[in-house]
């Protein structure tokens, strides 16, 4: 390798990076409000079931950009899309913290949706265009595991703002940090502008796309782990801290400080699954049986969840919490891979239409999640946690078709 192919694929992994830091501030952004929850519904006067409604908003944004995204991330490509996402969901977030009424709160939680709904179509279509397949699940995983480094951030600075500015400032302090990953993006990238670019299509070639895709029958084998275990990721994220201080019993502080053990486990499975899957193939299986090992591992690991809607024990029900975090960072890893595989030139339209799909449904979902929560009934929830994974598996393990790499 040449010293300047060395300098090219150095910039690679750090435009990685990018791409880490990125999901970082989708996390971070997000975070606040499901940190900040009980005090806003005091401020509001919200039941939990109406909070699940203010969370939806942002759900359903998120689910039909993300198709729109994807199809504009394979369009347009991600080096100007990204960008544009970054600086539309930074503002979001900061508008919110001058919401005076529940519909202007939903309203930018919806628009915070609408750019978030980006993140995840531009960073897979760049990991597919700069990155080997066999070190794409390493690479997903360091950029899905800012997910996780921006939910562990997250109850630090939001927790100290909150304490002594104020929940509003925390929105715009969180808010504020997208400007500098803007700059940062547009001038790392500058170099590899070709390879990041789009390909423009018409209505009908699109169309015919779309159309493969969807006659595709791992497409849908696919669609069953965006709609299950993308639930379960977002049930982590939206209402755990608001689990721990409601029905645990923990303070403000120690709440959303004790969430960071939880979702600190989800920094572990995304890197801990690429990690796994290189030394099964390094063993002697094939990428395709080190993955589906992967998928078992993961599954057994959320299947704790039921534990957590049962025992009268707090700190068993963290420990079982901090296990489904880790199992379902790693199931998702692969997911992440898997659809990368599934239509290799249009990897931002299948990464749309799928997360679209698990929001959608989410969305559908969150207010009756409140409302089981306003009722004493969250162990029903928690058990489907522990117990639907598994249908996601046998989608997995018997419905997709990878392609060789």
């Amino acid at each position: 390798m040449t010293h300047s192919e060395q300098l090219n694929s150095a910039r690679k992994w750090w435009i990685c990076g990018f791409l880490f830091l990125a999901t970082v501030l989708n996390y971070l952004d997000r975070q606040v409000l499901a940190l900040t929850a009980e005090k806003v519904m005091a401020e509001f006067r919200l039941t939990k079931e109406s909070f699940g409604e203010v969370l939806s908003a942002f759900r359903y944004a998120y689910g039909i950009f993300q198709i729109v995204g994807g199809w504009s991330v394979d369009g347009c490509g991600p080096r100007l899309v990204y960008p544009a996402a970054v600086t539309l969901w930074s503002l979001a977030g900061i508008l919110t913290a001058f919401a005076q009424s529940v519909r202007v709160l939903s309203g930018f939680r919806f628009a915070l949706g609408v750019g978030e709904a980006f993140n995840w179509p531009c960073a897979l279509k760049v990991t597919y265009r700069l990155i080997p397949a066999k070190d794409r699940a390493l690479a997903n995983g360091i950029f899905n595991s800012g997910a996780a480094a921006g939910a562990l951030l997250a109850p630090l600075i939001v927790t100290f703002m909150t304490l002594y500015f104020g929940w509003r400032t925390a929105f715009v302090a969180t808010g504020t940090l997208g400007a500098f990953w803007v700059a940062g993006w547009l001038w790392c990238t500058r170099p590899l502008a070709d390879e990041l670019g789009g390909a423009k299509l018409s209505a009908g070639e699109l169309l015919v796309v779309v159309t493969r895709i969807l006659g595709n029958r791992g497409f849908w084998m696919l669609a069953v782990t965006a709609v299950i275990v993308n639930s379960v990721s977002y049930f982590l994220a939206d209402w755990i801290p608001l689990y721990l201080k409601t029905e645990c019993g923990f303070g403000f502080a120690a709440g959303n400080l004790l969430s960071m053990f939880i979702y600190g486990n989800l920094e572990v499975g995304n890197i801990l699954v690429g990690l796994f899957v290189r030394r099964l193939v390094a063993l002697g299986l094939s990428v395709p049986r080190a993955r589906k090992s992967a998928l078992l591992v993961s599954c057994t690991l959320m299947s704790s969840g039921i534990l957590t809607g049962f025992t009268p024990y707090v700190s068993v029900a963290v420990v079982s919490l901090m296990f489904v975090a880790l199992g379902v960072a790693s199931f998702l890893v692969i997911y992440h891979t898997l659809l990368q595989d599934l239509e290799p030139g249009y990897v931002g339209t299948v990464s749309g239409l799928l997360g679209g799909l698990g929001n959608l449904v989410y969305g559908y979902l969150s207010p009756s999640i409140g409302r089981l929560a306003d009722l004493g009934q969250s162990s029903f929830t928690f058990a489907l946690v522990g117990v639907l994974p598994w249908l996601a598996f046998l989608a997995m393990r018997w419905g997709t078709q990878e392609r060789k790499s």
